[in-house]
Order: structure tokens, then sequence, then C-alpha cells
């Protein structure tokens, strides 16, 4: 077990030049992850992360003890570990160079954990041999828990679980007597409707209870296969809560409508925590092991260390390591006048000819996308409430805007009961004195068909997608990004739907004059 391995007395003086690399890794992740975790409620969890591994590792040293390095570790290990080193200098700055740019990737941030990861085991296996690997074994791949999910993880996730969590409230709602519909993942009640989004589908419990689990496992040092159940346990009570909140929120919007649920909505969000918490606690307590005891290794018995390198080529290591994160850095800092410039928004979203513009953009959706300047297109309706059938963001200028690109219409219109039945067009819509690129998506759900136009601007130039992937710019755009140095980039978003009668798809003279309907270029009108 772990905790019966001990840690050997790492000469300091003679590793510190590595551990100085390793720290420095750790802190490129930190901040690397920082940007979501402080936009992303998905993942606000991630601050306490990295505390947490801090405090694992601070134990594991303690409980340890301390004993003297024996003898040179094998050559071959030696070499693997240095490979390691090496590969991760390579490789520090075209990372740090690709995630400066707008195109947002969650697998670079993956990258970037797996080369800290890599460099601290590869350190800590020089300086301790497997008992040193072995306890910086679990703090440090604890980090990974803190890095967002890629999104095609998430997409595959997320949607059968808001689909469930639909049909399941639905099901529950008829048993209780309340009469209610589901179309797509939006829950229709009697008087209000309840949209099971992203932040409901249970995905943000899920991630929350990973760390949980993980922690209150090596909280209490609990076996391998006890960590196992207690993760099994965790998952079950997120699911679990995540349900309950939606079902109070559903009854909430029953007996007191849309208010109601704006109102109970965020302390609807800790009945999952509670639940979490608490199941997490209990089988905590039951699966705590008793009555382990401790082992001192002998020093026999104590790992090996590398005597073969000189402090020279530790310090070659760190230094080189943070020349290349700073390369990386001046590179955008030295082409930063060949980028194109953040530009006020393009266009304006137009009251008039049957259509109204407000404000009134849910909270939730604010909380996500953290625009700038929003507002809400509505088409009048005879009898019945505007109708939401667009909207306009904008993203002041500043680094970390890309990632609102995650939020495109073939990932959030299907939580509606919209998929795409079609292929995705690119077509240009001339707006007052000017042209526009916009995505035209061709929509479907049992009750109707409709075309959806979805522009995306960034420094005021279209922004090229590929909707067909997970990745979500062109690739092609990623080396115009490096090559003019672009990083810090305004963006805007504007988008409409046009419903219309099956089998009288609109021509492009139609979608032309819908659009210009609603939008008008900015400073030449509406």
């Amino acid at each position: 077990m772990w905790h019966e391995e001990v840690l050997i007395d790492i000469p300091r003086e003679k590793m510190k030049p590595l551990w100085l690399f390793v720290a420095g890794m750790w802190i490129w992740l930190f901040w690397a992850c920082a940007g979501e975790w402080a936009t992303s409620s998905d993942y606000s969890y991630g601050w306490f992360v990295p505390p947490i591994a801090l405090y694992f590792l601070w134990k594991r040293w303690e409980a340890a003890g301390r004993e003297r390095w024996k003898e040179d570790a094998p050559l071959a290990k030696r070499v693997l570990a240095w490979s390691v080193l090496v590969l991760v200098l390579f490789l520090i700055a075209p990372l740090e160079m690709i995630r400066q740019t707008p195109i947002y990737w969650r697998p670079i941030l993956w990258a970037i954990g797996g080369l800290t990861v890599g460099s601290t085991l590869s350190v800590a296996w020089l300086a301790g041999g497997p008992h040193g690997l072995r306890t910086f074994f679990f703090p440090t791949t604890f980090l990974l828990v803190g890095i967002p999910w890629p999104t095609f993880i998430e997409g595959a996730i997320s949607f059968p679980l808001m689909q469930w969590v639909t049909g399941t409230s639905l099901g529950i709602l008829h048993l209780l007597g309340y009469p209610a519909t589901a179309s797509g993942t939006t829950i229709a009640l009697s008087n209000c409707t309840i949209g099971v989004e992203e932040a409901c589908s249970g995905l943000r419990s899920l991630q929350t209870a990973l760390m949980v689990g993980l922690a209150a496992g090596e909280l209490v040092w609990l076996t391998i296969w006890r960590r196992v159940v207690l993760l099994g346990v965790a998952f079950v009570m997120a699911l679990l809560g995540n349900q309950l909140r939606v079902l109070l929120l559903a009854l909430a919007g029953v007996k007191g409508g849309a208010g109601a649920i704006e109102q109970f909505h965020d302390a609807a969000g800790y009945v999952v925590l509670v639940v979490l918490l608490a199941g997490v606690g209990l089988a905590t307590w039951g699966l705590k092991s008793r009555g382990v005891k401790r082992e001192r290794a002998t020093v026999a018995e104590v790992g090996v260390i590398d005597r073969s390198v000189k402090r020279g080529g530790m310090w070659l290591v760190a230094v080189m390591g943070f020349a290349a994160f700073l390369g990386a850095h001046g590179w955008f800092w030295w082409h930063g006048e060949m980028s194109a410039k953040p530009t006020a928004p393009l266009l304006a979203p137009s009251a008039g000819a049957g259509f109204v513009v407000d404000k009134d953009v849910p909270k939730g959706i604010l909380d996500v996308l953290r625009p700038d300047q929003f507002r809400y297109i509505r088409k009048l309706r005879e009898n019945a409430p505007p109708q939401v059938v667009g909207y306009h963001f904008y993203w002041n200028p500043k680094s970390g805007n890309a990632n609102q690109l995650y939020h495109r219409p073939d990932r959030c219109m299907p939580g509606a009961g919209w998929w795409i039945d079609g292929s995705v067009m690119r077509e240009v819509i001339h707006l007052g004195s000017r042209d526009f690129d916009f995505n035209v998506f061709p929509f479907r759900r049992p009750d109707g068909v409709a075309l959806m136009l979805w522009g995306a601007f960034l420094n005021g130039e279209p922004v090229e997608m590929e909707f067909n992937t997970d990745v979500y710019l062109n690739t092609a755009t990623l080396w115009q990004f490096l090559r003019t140095g672009t990083r810090v980039h305004s963006f805007e978003v504007a988008a409409l739907i046009m419903p219309y009668e099956e089998g009288k798809r609109p021509s492009l003279a139609e979608i032309q004059a819908y659009a210009a309907r609603v939008f008008s270029v900015r400073g030449e009108g509406g």
C-alpha cells in the first residue's frame, strides 16, 4: 500500500534546478486552466485542485519518513527519465504558442497536463527512485482532474445525461399528476418551461464527484479497490442529486412559474453538492481501512539516485524550459503589430418590422457566456408573447474569448429539440453597405423545420468553422494567427432562426431579406 512506502532523503541542493523546473511546469498548467476555472461554472471547482494536490504531497512526504539514498539508478531508467525531460523541453514553446492564439483546443490543456505529470514523475524518479515516484504519483496525477474535458468527451456524456434527466423528470412529474411535455431537453409545464441545459445535465456533478471521490479516498488512505468503489458511489450520488435538483426546479415552476425557477435555481444547485458530500462522506466512513500499520523501509530497500549528471546539466534544463516559455510569448510581442486589431461591434439588432429587441437574456446563459454586450431578438405574435428568434453577443477585446466558440448551434440547438438535417452552408449576406459571411444551418424537429443564420466575427473578420469535427476553427487559421501574432481579440456572434414550410426552403434572396429586417450595420441604422 502506498502509505507503507518511504520517500528517500532527496539531496535538495543537487536537485534544486530540476525542482524549480517542475514548479514552473505546475504554474504553467494552473495558468493555462485558470481562464476556464474563472469563466466556466462547470470547472470552477478547479481552483481547489492545486491546494489539495499540494496538501496530499505534503502528507505523503510526512507519512513516508526520511531515509538515505543507496546506489545509482539503472542506466536504462535514467535514460528514460532524461528522455522525457528533453521531450518536454522541445514541446513547451509550440504548445504555449498555440495556446496563446484564439483557437481554443482543450487537448492543448491536456498536453500541458501530460508534460507536467511526465516531468514531475521523471524528476521524482531521478531524485528518489521508485519510492520518490510512488510518493509523487498520486498528488501529481490528481492535477489532471482540474483540466477541462475535451469537448468530444463532454458532448458524448452531457447530451445523453440531459436526455436521461429530462425523461426521468417527465415521468416523475406525470406520476405526481402534473401535466408536462418534452421537446428535446426542454420540459414544457402548464405555465412555463424549464430547459435541462449542460449545467443541469449532471456533467458538472460528475466532474466534481471525480475530484471529491479521489480526494476522499486519498485522505483516509483507502486501498485501490475501495477507492474504485468510492468513485462509483460519488458518481451515483452526483446523478441522484442532479436529478433531484431538476425535479425541484420543475415543481417550483409548476407552483410559481418562471420567476420561481429563476429564484430557486442557485439554491437548488446546492442540493447536488449536499447530496454528493453526504453520500461520499458516509461511503468513506464505511470503507475506511482500520488497523493498518505503517512500515518504514530499511536503508537496503531505499530507492536510487542518479549521480551521473552534474548540477550544470540540471540548471541547463531549468533555464531552457523557462527560455522556451518566454520565447513563445516573445513571438507574439514581436509580431503583435501584424495582427488584426480588435474592433467594435459590426452589427446591431433592429427593433422593427415585426420584431422587438431587449436585454432579457436568461441569467444562466449570461453566466456561461459572459458577454459584455447582449441582446435577444423576439418575433411578435398575435395573442401570444413574443418568441425568441435570435441574439447578438459581443465580447470586449481580451484573450480567452475563443472558448465561447464551444457554444455553437450544432452543439446547443439539440437541447431545444432541433437537429441538423443537411449540410451547413456558408453564405454571403448583404447588410447595409457591407457583405457578411454567415453559416446557414438546416434544422428540423417534429413540429417543423427552420434555417439558422449564425455569424461569428473575430477582430471583425469572419471565423472559419469546421462543423463536422471537434476542432472549432479551421486549422489553416492557426498558421495565420501564429504568423501575425494574434492573441488579443474582440469576438461577436449574431444569430437568427428563420422558420419555413416543409418543402419550401427559402432562397438566398429571401434569407437576405429576412436578415435585413433584423440586423443592420452598426453606425448605418438600427
